[in-house]
């Protein structure tokens, strides 16, 4: 271990930070800048951010801005004394320059504005259309439109998975690339006893390139230090590296939980459960799939094992309106039973069709087929729009010291103490989260920042029913 000298949590190093425009004319903008934002979540295919500068030198007509210049930034965490961060822990990333907005003159002779830049891939994805047919399987016909269509290098690629099944035939009809990956990210699939079906994601990490991931991988990637929502002393932290536990950036500056569920929502969008009717035009029939939260469950460890709302008991319509006493537990009447959550497949209802023998000649359905076409032939589209939705249930956003080892998809450790005087375990929520998404705010006058971490918890450590917190309470002469 490593001393930490007079290291400030969330101290980070610039190597570059400089925009090039079209005629080759470079500037550099350290001593311009005054703050940058980098963010990148699982949700996005590319990485986007902003920077705000205090321009003197009137860079927009000098330069001749016009949204075609592009900026370098290269930063790297502190280490300690004498260390140098792993490369593959630093952040060098080219962006494109597409956006100028919030110009003020706050002085004479200064003004400040805000530039707004992309990964430039974001421009050809979205302007580069494809009329083409792709074979194989999903993950090689995401990698031959990125490399052939979106300008990005083999060596980009940090993480892709191999999908089923391997004989895909798909016609792109002039779709752009963007609307392509969107294809593939909702329809692949890693097997039968994936967590979550067609649970697929792709997006950039501002550390590394590309991931084509799904959310069985996320969930077991484990980010190795815990965090903890506690302050640091000098002396506790001395001889501490300031990326290791109980450094200075494994501290929880500030949380806040924006939604812990939203059962009406989840409800609604098919969070729990939910039905697909299934028309296949060759046969003239008509095949009912649902999806059962409880049933999902039941595949795999998830990310703590347990659904997130009591499942698989009827529902009860409660009153207190009989309550006299407040110290007395109320007088409940069952007025209304309803089904369990994970049984109401009528909440949200979706329409499908599915085609057999698309790409050859077979005159017998039973025959298989060379290639595969559009097929519907289980409840995959029903567990993805669930796990998209559970994805928005239990939310936490915290605030961190700047590092540049941290990435989205990854199982972060949280460890913030309970509200409650007797600060008993929690059984139901271990603090584990996936991250989700993430912001760097960078303080270039003081080179150090911050990070927003949005985290979720997929899944609670014991079932909602089984935890019974208030009777494992203390009574109060025993507490502390």
């Amino acid at each position: 271990m490593s001393t930490q000298g007079n290291f400030k949590a969330g101290e980070f190093s610039i190597e570059s930070l400089a925009i090039v425009n079209q005629e080759n004319e470079s500037v550099d903008v350290t001593d311009l800048a005054i703050g940058v934002r980098l963010y990148e979540s699982i949700y996005n295919k590319f990485n986007t951010g902003l920077i705000t500068m205090m321009d003197g030198l009137n860079l927009l007509s000098n330069y001749r801005f016009t949204g075609q210049e592009y900026i370098r930034i290269s930063i790297a965490q502190k280490e300690g004394l004498g260390q140098e961060p792993e490369k593959k822990f630093t952040i060098d990333k080219t962006f494109r320059i597409y956006k100028v907005e919030d110009v003020k003159r706050p002085k004479e002779a200064a003004q400040i504005y805000k530039l707004r830049f992309c990964d430039p891939r974001m421009f050809f994805c979205r302007k580069k259309r494809l009329s083409k047919m792709f074979r194989g399987s999903y993950e090689t016909i995401l990698q031959q439109a990125l490399i052939e269509d979106a300008k990005v290098k083999p060596q980009e690629f940090d993480w892709f998975e191999e999908t089923e099944p391997k004989n895909i035939q798909f016609i792109c009809p002039n779709w752009t690339v963007s609307k392509l990956i969107d294809y593939v990210v909702n329809e692949a699939n890693i097997g039968e006893q994936a967590e979550w079906k067609n649970g697929m994601f792709f997006f950039q990490t501002l550390n590394g390139g590309f991931r084509f991931s799904s959310i069985d991988t996320m969930l077991k990637r484990e980010f190795p230090v815990p965090f903890s929502y506690r302050p640091r002393s000098a002396e506790e932290t001395e001889l501490l590296d300031l990326n290791a536990k109980g450094g200075l950036n494994s501290m929880i500056k500030n949380f806040y939980i924006p939604q812990q569920f939203d059962t009406l929502r989840g409800t609604a969008k098919g969070a729990y459960s939910s039905m697909q009717k299934t028309y296949d035009p060759i046969r003239k029939q008509e095949v009912d799939f649902v999806y059962d939260l409880e049933e999902t469950f039941k595949r795999g460890k998830h990310l703590s094992g347990h659904p997130l709302i009591r499942t698989g008991e009827y529902e009860k319509s409660l009153t207190t309106e009989n309550q006299v006493d407040p110290f007395v537990s109320p007088q409940v009447t069952e007025v209304d039973i309803d089904f369990p959550p994970n049984e109401s497949y009528d909440s949200n209802v979706r329409y499908d069709f599915t085609s057999s023998h698309l790409f050859d000649n077979e005159d017998t359905l039973g025959n298989d087929e060379v290639f595969q076409g559009y097929k519907s032939v289980d409840n995959a589209r029903l567990e993805r729009r669930a796990l998209m939705e559970t994805l928005q249930q239990h939310k936490i956003v915290v605030t961190i010291p700047m590092r540049t080892d941290i990435t989205v998809g990854n199982v972060i450790q949280l460890e913030i103490p309970s509200p409650e005087v007797s600060n008993k375990e929690d059984k139901l929520n271990d603090g584990r989260y996936l991250i989700t998404d993430l912001s760097l705010s960078l303080n270039i006058p003081k080179n150090e920042g911050e990070m927003y971490l949005e985290c979720v918890k997929e899944s609670y450590a014991s079932k909602v029913s089984e935890v019974k917190p208030l009777q494992e309470v203390e009574p109060a002469d025993k507490v502390d």
